[in-house]
């Protein structure tokens, strides 16, 4: 008999020789094998007590019946249409909610029973080159099986991913547009009743409404970078970055909000103190943390400051905030988590927005924080960023 191209010494032992007495006591306890199997399943998964009888019994004896057929022909053919008929089991799990632990799980009890089964129909062990067979058998209904399981988990997240991708354009564009157009809008009507006393009310409540939708403006953005730095879709590109004009830029998207409140932003950074590190990234960090500080700050100054040892440079942004309590320091840098607000708006994904990108970078937030004491929150570059 001629060997199937591209097979190995193990494959060929069951594509190319028949073990007919497995075969037989395969077929001869089939409905022993999917009664006991069945059980083993609902004992050891007891999510599969949701499953009905037929759905349970959907696959497998076609595919033990496949599994017989290839131990008692030495066609490699019946090995292969054993292969085809196996994925059926792992699709139908699939659907039915499992995970690919559990398919895998269930493929083990089957090896189990079967191989039981088996040698009480034969009344004795099986011999080595029956265990291979045996085994190379099952192999290969667990491996169709997975394949195809993952298969349509793979197709599942594509499309759940292409999902996503389109309402995160419609985030990013047009809702994030409009929202921006009527604040343009709402800011020109305010500005225009400002000076009529009879409206002073009413001026204020839409200001009221223009924060309002700065702040959803805000969260949005907020949740695209988390969006994107999940997606690690980032492309890291190092660079020499002059840290005095990054950081003033950053200082300057927010010294309106700032002036606002009254709160004063210094900047203490060395002249010419220059990194190697994506200056995008950290312009993000800083965005996210300088504007945690202002939000959370009544009054006093928010300091960001930039200094360098021997080996490293760490950029620190500092409040004289309310600071944090110790409990919500461990999770401070965790996606919607949220401690103490003091009737500050926010999703709290800013420092999660951070430390995502930190962790790009290579680089470590810490925070210093005592309630009443202000926080500092700390950004070490690595070694490598020192030129």
């Amino acid at each position: 008999m001629a060997k199937s191209h591209g097979s190995n010494p193990v494959s060929d032992l069951l594509e190319t020789r028949s073990f007919q007495p497995l075969a037989d006591a395969l077929r001869q306890r089939a409905d022993q094998i999917i009664a006991r199997w069945e059980a083993l399943v609902r004992e050891v998964l007891p999510a599969a007590d949701s499953l009905t009888l037929a759905q349970v019994r959907d696959h497998v004896p076609q595919t033990l019946a496949k599994l017989a057929d290839a131990l008692a022909s030495e066609m490699p053919e019946d090995t292969r249409s054993l292969i085809g008929q196996a994925g059926a089991h792992g699709a139908e799990r699939f659907h039915e909610g499992y995970n690919v632990e559990e398919v895998i799980i269930e493929y083990r009890l089957l090896r189990r029973v079967v191989v039981e089964d088996i040698e009480a129909a034969l009344g004795r062990r099986t011999s080595t080159s029956e265990d291979i067979a045996l085994g190379m058998g099952i192999d290969a209904v667990l491996q169709q099986g997975v394949s195809a399981f993952v298969n349509h988990q793979r197709d599942q997240l594509r499309a759940a991913a292409a999902a996503e991708a389109k309402f995160m354009a419609f985030l990013s564009h047009d809702l994030r547009n409009q929202l921006n157009h009527i604040s343009l809008v709402v800011e020109v009507l305010t500005t225009k009743l400002a000076d009529v006393p009879e409206y002073a009310e009413d001026v204020a409540q839409v200001r009221s409404a223009q924060r309002s939708i700065v702040d959803t403006v805000e969260g949005m953005e907020r949740l695209l970078q988390a969006v994107r730095l999940h997606k690690g879709n980032v492309e890291i590109r190092r660079e020499p970055v002059k840290l005095l004009k990054t950081i003033t830029n950053v200082v300057a998207q927010f010294a309106p909000a700032a002036e606002a409140k009254g709160i004063k932003l210094a900047v203490l950074v060395p002249e010419g103190a220059t990194v190697n590190s994506d200056r995008r990234m950290l312009a993000l960090i800083l965005q996210n943390l300088v504007s945690n500080a202002v939000k959370y700050s009544e009054y006093g100054t928010v300091t960001i400051a930039a200094a360098q040892t021997d080996d490293e440079w760490s950029l620190a942004v500092a409040d004289e905030g309310p600071g944090i309590a110790p409990e919500h320091r461990e999770t401070l840098f965790g996606e919607f988590v949220r401690g103490e607000t003091h009737g500050q708006p926010g999703v709290g994904l800013g420092l999660a927005v951070a430390w995502q990108a930190a962790k790009l970078l290579e680089a470590e937030l810490t925070v210093e924080s005592g309630v009443t004491v202000g926080t500092t929150i700390r950004l070490t570059l690595p070694k490598n960023s020192v030129r």
